[in-house]
């Protein structure tokens, strides 16, 4: 698979837009911008991971584990597993080229009209989604045509899904495949041109998929980006934002460089334009260092966000095997093999209210 990202070193003085964060969020606008004719730079504090090189034995995956406390950072600073332990509330984000999509459960549901209820969302928003074909619904479609979301094909039937099934059956509820970001078609190149093989239901999403099946951000927005034109730079960390008459400064280090133990002073690169899109702990945490040096930011930022509404539920000495844990480096009969991270829901479970979870 080719190679998306330059190191920081080849950054230039100067762009139109500078996008920090290679999430869904960072990696959609890049792409768009990218094709907009825009001259765009996407900056990415994570390393860049390709299909094989995703931890699959416990000694891997706690050499990619970074831990964040009130009082110390303990691990690489490019870790893949990002996890934040504080007082009410612990967070584990992904580190690298493509954000959370590298370790999230691969599931994409349109949110439900519930969600747009809630009259904390700008009315703008609101209308949008009340509003067949209008930019935002638009907008869905896109995503699902890009990311290829779709249901677990029905000739895959794991243990855990037919364990969530006969949970459903017993509480009387219905039980639902998910549209899920995995690939079962491709077996060369996918829509964008990047190699890709089909699933082989190993079940290590959550860990980094080796197989190349996952649709991870690196499979589709980021390299349709950089078809059109953008730098993606990874290793980069961004520090802060600066407003410097109409232009923006962002200022940034080189991971791994050791300019921390030393007191070096930031790189900074200048835009027209910032697409700040590092995530909900990301981005705030720049505002907030940003505003530290004298950047107006709302008084408000940090406050009012939650973490996902998710539940989780463990279980052991059951009369059902789901096999429910990911292959790794393991050989499993077919029968056995675990399938993609929740391929499906039941709605005796509060429902998701996410786009990507």
């Amino acid at each position: 698979m080719k190679v998306l990202s330059r190191p920081p070193e080849q950054i230039k003085q100067q762009y139109d837009v500078i996008v920090i964060g290679t999430g869904y969020g960072g990696s959609i606008a890049a792409s768009r911008l990218a094709r907009a004719g825009q001259k765009v730079c996407v900056l990415e504090r994570g390393r860049e991971f390709q299909p094989g090189e995703y931890p699959d034995t416990l000694v891997e995956a706690t050499e990619q584990l970074q831990v964040h406390t009130a009082h110390a950072h303990r691990g690489s600073s490019t870790g893949l597993f990002d996890f934040h332990v504080h007082e009410g509330i612990s967070v584990l984000v992904g580190c690298g080229l493509g954000g959370t999509s590298l370790i999230n459960a691969n599931v994409a549901i349109k949110p439900e009209e519930r969600v747009f209820d809630d009259p904390r969302w700008p009315e703008t928003l609101r209308t949008e989604f009340d509003t067949p074909g209008s930019l935002l619904q638009k907008g869905f479609s896109l995503a699902v045509d890009m990311l290829k979301t779709k249901p677990l094909p029905d000739q895959y039937h794991p243990n855990k899904l037919k364990a969530l099934e006969f949970s459903a059956q017993s509480l009387g509820e219905k039980c639902y495949r998910t549209p899920i970001n995995v690939n079962f078609e491709y077996n060369g190149p996918n829509h964008v041109g990047v190699h890709q093989q089909p699933c082989n239901m190993c079940g290590d999403c959550v860990s980094g998929c080796n197989v190349g099946a996952k649709n991870t951000l690196i499979m589709n927005y980021l390299p349709d980006a950089l078809a059109h034109g953008a730098e993606i730079f990874t290793e980069a960390p961004v520090s802060h934002i600066e407003k410097r008459g109409d232009k923006w400064l962002v200022h940034y280090s080189i991971a791994k460089s050791g300019e921390k133990l030393f007191n070096a002073p930031t790189l900074f690169v200048e835009a027209n334009t910032i697409v700040l899109a590092a995530g909900a702990l990301g981005s705030t945490e720049i505002l907030l260092r940003s505003r530290d040096k004298g950047l107006a930011v709302s008084g408000k930022a940090g406050e009012s966000f939650s973490g996902n509404g998710d539940v989780l539920g463990f279980a052991y000495n059951t009369r059902h095997h789901i096999d429910g844990v990911g292959a790794g480096v393991h050989k499993i009969d077919d029968e056995k093999m675990p399938g993609p991270a929740l391929p499906a829901l039941s709605t005796c479970v509060t429902s998701p209210t996410s786009m990507m979870e």
